[in-house]
């Protein structure tokens, strides 16, 4: 099931927010507590026992689905039934206290549900233009099974810093059968982003402490969150998409879009999607179903006909991919779990998700074939769109831009990161892993563009190309 939020500074608790409303909510996010509540209802009166709660965002609502995913965690989630204790449940998560972090204990203790996959697009550090933070907001710390990010390297507005995924600092024996956990000490702030390129890295274990009341003792295994943080070429928008219009059919917020979708297939999430959907957003359906082939890096450039056609505009709208592919029958299981007895009667054949997909070869749908394009050459192409930098496009975004910000700043004697207020100016965002990962297609661009990565880093800084 699925459920979707507009976003800060599109309603109040009432419904479609007024101008000045939704003004306000933009700078001050007043209305993040009634978002993260109606989601938080929305999975209460919808979650079955074996869902995968999946959580997805982009900027704000990136912020907002990582504040989800720590009232999940802190309180745990409540039954279908319990609406009057919602209120309670939220202020027990926003309560950073040892008391708060008491009572969210005896709430999780009763109602302990996991979050299976976030998948976030260029995350934000607050929320509004007056910053706004919530307890577990930097740090979904209620482990998730995976964590995605997918980040923009060309972003440089003061308001628009990257949040990554951080970790605490404390480690326990992973050999231990239980995770243990204080509930006073969990709340501490995190030491520093983690190295991506690991699953088994940025990991939230904490040292037990006997001499704490509040200590909890989770029966179950520790659950390593796998965590993936990729930066790819363009600016805020130009990940999460909304600069270019829809009608596009080349443009880059569709690369990070098609490796978030891929994710999904990774990380078994189970959810289900329209095929002809995937395929009109350029992605080979024939590789994501009924068996998941990962992709590897292209070798070559695209071959000369797809060139020729990209360059004379004949490729047409993306739109036509769908045509190039005919379901078959498939004797494969589907890789969803299977549906509740409330949500469908037993024994009700699903034959829409029985299926395979394939590309006609035959010589009497040679036109529908035209328009089929791979893949990674519809992400060769996109690679090489212009960006939307908006201090370029709406240079009143500069205002802020001399209000002093919390920056960090590298000491470049030391090799070392320092924090500090100061004024952003256009400052590009700093990467202070030594080992980040790089997008295939960022490659491509410097290739091809002569782009150049002008984000701050590390001297000894080695990109990890991903695909």
């Amino acid at each position: 099931m699925t459920y979707y939020q507009s976003g800060i500074g599109t309603y109040d608790a009432g419904g479609l927010s007024n101008g000045v409303a939704a003004a306000f909510d933009m700078a001050v996010g007043s209305g993040l507590g009634h978002h993260i509540r109606d989601a938080y209802r929305f999975i209460m009166q919808t979650y079955r026992e074996g869902d995968k709660i999946c959580l997805f965002g982009f900027s704000r609502g990136a912020y907002t689905a990582r504040c989800l995913a720590g009232m999940i965690h802190k309180v745990g989630l409540l039954p279908a039934h319990n609406q009057a204790q919602l209120a309670f449940a939220y202020e027990f998560y926003k309560d950073d206290t040892v008391e708060g972090w008491k009572m969210s204990g005896e709430f999780k203790r009763t109602f302990s549900i996991d979050v299976h996959f976030i998948g976030v697009f260029d995350s934000v550090a607050s929320v509004g233009f007056i910053p706004r933070t919530l307890p577990l907001s930097s740090t979904p710390k209620n482990k998730p099974a995976y964590f995605r990010h997918a980040m923009a390297l060309d972003e440089r507005r003061a308001k628009f810093k990257v949040a990554r995924y951080q970790r605490r600092d404390r480690i326990i024996d992973p050999a231990q059968q239980q995770h243990h956990h204080s509930l006073a000490a969990a709340h501490e702030q995190p030491e520093g982003p983690v190295r991506t390129f690991s699953a088994d890295l940025g990991v939230d274990k904490l040292t037990p402490d006997d001499s704490n009341p509040y200590t909890a003792h989770e029966t179950k295994p520790v659950q390593d969150t796998n965590i993936l943080e990729v930066w790819f070429a363009g600016c805020h928008a130009d990940v999460g998409g909304g600069a270019v219009g829809n009608d596009v059919r080349h443009k880059l917020s569709q690369i990070p879009l098609r490796w978030m979708l891929r994710q999904c297939f990774e990380c078994d999430t189970g959810i289900m999607f329209h095929a002809h959907r995937l395929a009109e957003e350029g992605l080979d359906v024939h590789t994501l179903w009924p068996k998941y082939t990962r992709l590897e890096r292209p070798k070559t450039e695209p071959p000369r006909a797809f060139v020729e056609k990209y360059e004379k505009g004949e490729l047409g709208h993306i739109r036509r991919r769908k045509t190039a592919l005919q379901p078959v029958p498939s004797s494969l299981p589907s890789p969803s779990p299977s549906p509740s007895p409330s949500r469908e009667p037993q024994g009700k054949k699903r034959e829409k998700e029985e299926y395979a997909l394939k590309i006609w070869h035959d010589a009497s749908q040679t036109q529908h074939a035209d328009y089929w394009v791979p893949e990674q050459v519809e992400d060769f192409f996109d690679a090489l769109q212009p960006m939307n930098d908006q201090l370029a496009v709406a240079p009143s975004w500069w205002i802020l831009e001399y209000l002093p910000v919390e920056v960090k700043l590298q000491n470049a004697e030391r090799n070392a990161w320092t924090t500090a207020w100061a004024m952003n100016m256009g400052m590009f965002r700093p990467v202070q892993e030594s080992d980040p990962h790089l997008h295939w297609t960022v490659q491509e661009r410097m290739d091809r563009e002569g782009y150049q990565v002008r984000v701050r880093t590390n001297r000894d800084v080695e990109w990890r190309v991903v695909v």
